[in-house]
């Protein structure tokens, strides 16, 4: 017992167990973000496995040390299959029985046959360097999550100090086998401290890099949920324009400074030319493309200063600052003339466009209220006109 509290594997139990507990708690408060349920696995397995070596130190028993050292095999291999757990790419499965049956069957094979332990400590030594280098070579290289890209190179280069310190103790064992080195014992040996004062602290840090990449998905994805509900405060769904709520707050911040400084101000309601009928011959989703495409048309279009919102269904409004009535009809009919030209086809089948508008300026006295009421009569007047036109409103035009 003396000799396993002087053994440095005392101080790695330790620090396992410290990685386990938080990568428990990383578990827990992480739920259900892929890949820290895999790491609260892997320490645990770790920690079953040198508990299993320990117990091989003390009692001699061939059982517990081929046990320990596959335990320890198999929380390696699921440590790595979290980090492809968490970047969301296959999951190679295999690595596990892999690693430890081909573990085991050398571990067996040096107690039936009075094997040498440079070399079994050579072949552990190998299976662990090269389980990591698949992940290695994901994290150097995988770009597609930018928000947790630092922490991956973190991972990275850890695992990768790890890989090569495990091969560098592998090609020890190796050569002390093949010179035929008397037995040293643990402690005293180069082969057996090098992962203690170098490997372990590789993976140590990995943790960390697989902790910090866990909260660096949660901040961007809490930055994400943030940015789609002030989005869907202000924005149509559909359409990404302005929705009525918004247009109106801007429209009644517009409407009084314009009247105050006498400066024109006009307000457009356009509608989409049958619409329902659109509608019905073509399908829902085609009128939702329909009703995208003619907000992107407007892109180019309008000024800084303009407001352009879907106000409900087929019905949108465009505020228009420092416009007077023949800019804004000049505006709405290059637009209009755009929308007809626009080749839209369900299929093969071409599907024509038009809308109508109607337009009204700011008078003196006027809320938003009644001056989407005037704009309002003109495009009333306007589908009753025959549509595909601009009508601009007039006190006879009531």
């Amino acid at each position: 017992m003396l000799a396993i509290y002087f053994s440095p594997m005392l101080l790695g139990l330790m620090l396992l167990l410290a990685i386990a507990v938080a990568a428990t708690a990383l578990w827990y408060v992480s739920r259900p973000y892929a890949g820290p349920a895999f790491w609260m696995a892997s320490g645990w397995t770790l920690i079953l496995g040198v508990m299993l070596f320990i117990g091989f130190m003390v009692t001699g028993s061939p059982v517990l040390n081929v046990l320990g050292n596959a335990g320890q095999l198999a929380g390696e291999a699921l440590f790595l299959l979290g980090i492809f757990r968490f970047l969301g790419r296959p999951l190679p499965l295999w690595i596990v029985p892999a690693s430890v049956g081909l573990m085991m069957a050398f571990n067996i094979r040096y107690w039936v046959v009075d094997g040498n332990s440079d070399f079994l400590l050579g072949v552990y030594s190998t299976i662990a360097g090269l389980l990591p280098l698949q992940a290695i070579w994901l994290l150097l290289h995988s770009r597609a999550d930018r928000a947790t890209r630092p922490a991956q190179l973190l991972v990275g280069v850890s695992l990768l100090l790890y890989s090569g310190v495990t091969l560098l103790r592998g090609y020890h064992g190796y050569h002390d086998w093949l010179l035929d080195r008397p037995y040293i014992p643990p402690h005293q040996s180069f082969s057996y401290l090098l992962p203690y004062n170098f490997a372990l602290p590789a993976l140590v840090m990995g943790f960390v890099g697989v902790t910090l990449m866990t909260m660096q998905r949660i901040l961007a994805s809490s930055r994400e949920h943030e940015e789609r509900a002030q989005r869907l405060a202000t924005r149509d769904e559909l359409t990404n324009l302005l929705n009525r709520r918004a247009f109106n707050a801007i429209a009644e911040r517009d409407l009084p400074r314009a009247l105050r400084q006498q400066q024109p101000l006009c307000l457009a309601f356009i509608d989409l030319d049958h619409f329902k009928r659109l509608n019905d011959h073509h399908g829902h989703n085609f009128g939702d493309q329909v009703l995208r495409m003619f907000a992107d048309s407007w892109q180019g279009q309008l000024r800084a200063s303009d407001v352009l919102a879907r106000y409900g269904g087929e019905e949108f409004v465009l505020l228009l600052p420092d416009t007077d009535p023949g800019e804004a009809r000049t505006l709405l009919d290059r637009a209009r003339a755009s929308v007809a030209a626009a080749d839209i086809r369900d299929g093969d089948v071409p599907v024509p466009l038009t809308f109508s508008a109607g337009l009204a300026q700011a008078l003196a006295g006027d809320d938003i209220d009644s001056l989407l009421g005037r704009a309002d009569q003109a495009l009333y007047r306007a589908k009753t006109s025959g549509r595909d036109q601009i009508v601009v409103w007039e006190p006879d035009s009531v």
